[in-house]
């Protein structure tokens, strides 16, 4: 189950699994990873925001299709996260 996390937390989990911020113009925020170039895209959230679950489970989608992660992983991650 997915729980709430704030940006900084997903951006510090992000940047933990190897991910690296990449600069923007706009508001949103860009996170490369930087071997394959898998690419997470993520609206302009100011850092103590809640992240909305869609945006988690594609964050997830990501992670898990580039073996970055298990589907266990992540959720246990989220869950150590927001407890």
């Amino acid at each position: 189950m997915l729980r709430n996390i704030t940006f900084t937390e997903l951006e510090d989990m992000l940047l933990k699994v190897g991910f690296i911020r990449l600069p923007t113009t706009g508001s949103h925020h860009v996170f490369q990873y930087p071997s394959f170039g898998a690419l997470i895209v993520l609206p302009g959230y100011e850092k103590k925001a809640y992240v909305d679950v869609v945006h988690l489970v594609a964050v997830r989608r990501i992670l898990v299709e580039n073996g970055l992660i298990d589907k266990s992983a992540f959720g246990s991650l989220v869950e150590k996260i927001s407890s």
